[in-house]
Formats: C-alpha cells, structure tokens, sequence
C-alpha cells in the first residue's frame, strides 16, 4: 500500500520529528512510504532519505503559492498513483487534498493537525488565512487526525468537522530516548560546573509561543531561593545573540547561571543529564519534549496547554501558561525532592510512556487506520 505524506518542510519540528518516527517504525512489507515536502532543505530531510525513503521537494518560498510547484504536485500526483495520502499541518493538509484531487482512483485522504490554538492572532496573516480554509475543506479528508483533545475542541470551534476528528498521541522511541547516568556528569562538564550541580532545562526552538521569556523569569524566582541551581536553554535560534536574552542578562544576578545551548543534536543526553525539565510554552498540541524527558526518566514541570496535563498526570507539575511564578514553584518542588524520591518518579515516568505512548504502539493505530479505512 502506497502512502504519500505531504508536509510543510522537514526542519526539526514536532511534526517533522513525529513524521520521522511514524516512517521508522511502519511495517515496510505492507507499507511503501513516499514524502512531499512542500520547502526546500531541512535538517530531517536526508534522515528520511538515509533510510531508503523517497522524499520530493516541490520547492516552494514561504508564504508564497508557486504555479510550477503546483504543476510539480499535479505530476507527482499521477507518478505515485497513492493509495493513502496523509497530510501533515495546515499547509500540509491543503496540498494533500490538491494531490488527492490529481491523483488517479480514490486515494483515501487523511489530515494531521498538531496545534492548538488559544487566540487566532498569536497566528501569521497566511496561516490564519489557511485555518479558515481548512475548516472550509474539512469536509474532505476521511479522518482528521489530532495528538490533544484540546486542540480537538479548539477547532470544532473555529468550524472544523469534529466528527472527522481522531485523537491520536505523539510516540516515542524508547530505545533512543533512556536513562543515561553517564550524562549528567558529561554535560556539566561540558558547563564547568560541580558532578552535584542541580540542572534545570528548557527545550525548545525559539518563538513566543514555546515561552522562553517566562522561562527567564521563573529561573530568576528560582534562583533568589536555590542559588545553587543552574538553568541550560537549548534549540534552534536560542543563543546569546538574541537581542531580548541579552537585554534581560544585563545586571541580573541569575544571569552567570543561565547556559544558552543553541540547536543540539544530542538531545537524548541533554534530557538525561537534567533533574527536571521545565516547559513554559503558552500554546502546545502535545508536547514532545516532555515525552521525551519523561521517557529519560526525568520528571517535568511544565503549562496546562495541548495535552501536556494528560501526558504528566500525577508524576510531575502541571501549571497555567503565562505564570512564571507558578512554574517556579512547580520547578522548586521537584527539586526538593531527595536523589531517590527523584529517581523512583523519573521510573515512574518512564513506565507511563512505555505503556501509553511507545512509538510502536501509536504506529501500530496509524497502520489499522490506512488498512481498514
């Protein structure tokens, strides 16, 4: 069965990365995967094609409707002849319907939606545009797939079929991601910092909606209390560089104890090396990054957005987005725990991605759903 992905780019990304994991771990007797990616370049791009996966690129500019790469996606459309067509975000979703439109037979189409949406205008013009196009379209695909009920709830608002929607959560690769004893010592190294240091850690590319400004200032309340912990901020575009990091380090006292990472390609030992992940994100569809600290056996204090509430649940610290004050406190009492309360929550963790959110189990539901559909 021929499954074509459409998505927007193959820049590390929550989507991308979900992607990456879904084509890995599918039965590839019974599935012949093919991506389209609509932008050039990205960093996921040559993984997928390393593992024998075909990948097109249409080439399109951001935020620009290209004629010659839609006359690409019509003749893509009649080469590949897909079975299943499974779009991936906004942008994806509208060019997989445009390929199903071309494409010959009946490919039975599917969108995936990993957003949510708390206020339209925290959206770009274009992106706004192409919700409301969506919920116009939303008729077409046969299954909307979702990784939170909340986002769920969120688009049916905004005039998305709801009975279309499938709830499906993000998997992860337990294999990959693992405790890792070795790497707390190796990263505060790395830092110059003493084997006992406390780590806190933000994870995230840099963009209003992940949070990394109240990040700042829950380290700063942090910090007035547990001097002795230090804070490492790691993705793509978070470095020194950016003028409002620099403008909040000036004079501050937390300033010599915050560590700014940049993109990493470690990130399995940068989570197994903290002693808790904090996420400050004010928007979230289900958050990969706690997912995958939990699975280092990690526990996590992090905002009530997307799905992030049923993903901790009892074994970590769930606040409201936008108060760093809350979050500090959340971060302050799982620090307080002693190394083997810590550790026996961070077993707990695991278990509970284990159980509910292995990469083999969620890919085991996208499998059934193209099969059976």
């Amino acid at each position: 069965m021929k499954v074509v992905h459409v998505i927007t780019g193959l820049h590390v990304g929550g989507a991308e990365t979900m992607l990456q994991k879904l084509l890995l771990a599918m039965d590839r007797e019974r599935f012949d995967p093919v991506v389209v990616s609509l932008l050039p370049g990205g960093e996921i791009l040559d993984q997928i094609r390393n593992a024998g996966i075909r990948v097109h690129v249409l080439g399109m500019k951001r935020g620009m409707i290209s004629p010659a790469a839609m006359m690409r996606l019509r003749r893509l459309a009649r080469e590949l002849a897909p079975d299943v067509i499974q779009g991936w975000m906004y942008h994806g979703n509208l060019a997989a319907s445009l390929l199903s439109f071309f494409a010959p037979g009946h490919p039975r189409l599917f969108w995936n939606i990993r957003h949510s949406i708390y206020d339209l205008k925290h959206e770009k013009w274009m992106t706004r545009l192409v919700i409301r196009l969506g919920a116009v379209g939303s008729c077409h695909p046969r299954r909307i797939l979702f990784n939170s009920t909340v986002s769920i709830d969120q688009h049916a608002g905004l005039g998305f079929r709801h009975e279309r929607a499938l709830m499906v959560p993000n998997g992860f690769d337990l294999t990959r991601f693992h405790p890792e004893p070795e790497a707390r010592l190796s990263l505060r190294l790395e830092l110059g910092l003493d084997s006992d240091t406390p780590l806190v850690g933000v994870v995230g590319r840099r963009h209003p909606l992940k949070g990394h400004d109240d990040f700042l200032r829950t380290a700063e309340a942090v910090h007035r209390r547990r001097p002795d912990v230090h804070f490492v901020l790691a993705g793509r575009g978070v470095t020194v560089e950016d003028p409002t990091f620099g403008e909040f380090l000036r004079g501050r006292d937390v300033a010599d104890h915050l560590h700014f990472l940049g993109s990493r390609t470690d990130t399995p030992v940068l989570f197994a090396a903290l002693d808790v992940l904090a996420m400050p994100s004010v928007s979230e569809g289900f958050p990969n990054v706690v997912g995958e600290a939990m699975a280092c056996g990690v526990p996590c204090a992090a905002t009530d957005v997307g799905e992030t509430a049923a993903l901790v649940g009892d074994l970590g610290k769930v606040v409201p987005a936008g108060d760093p004050g809350s979050l500090a406190e959340a971060v302050l009492e799982l620090l307080a725990l002693d190394s083997a309360s810590r550790k026996a929550l961070g077993a707990e963790c695991r278990e509970r991605i284990r159980q509910e959110y292995s990469m083999d189990k969620v890919a085991g539901i996208y499998q059934d759903l193209y099969a059976s559909s």
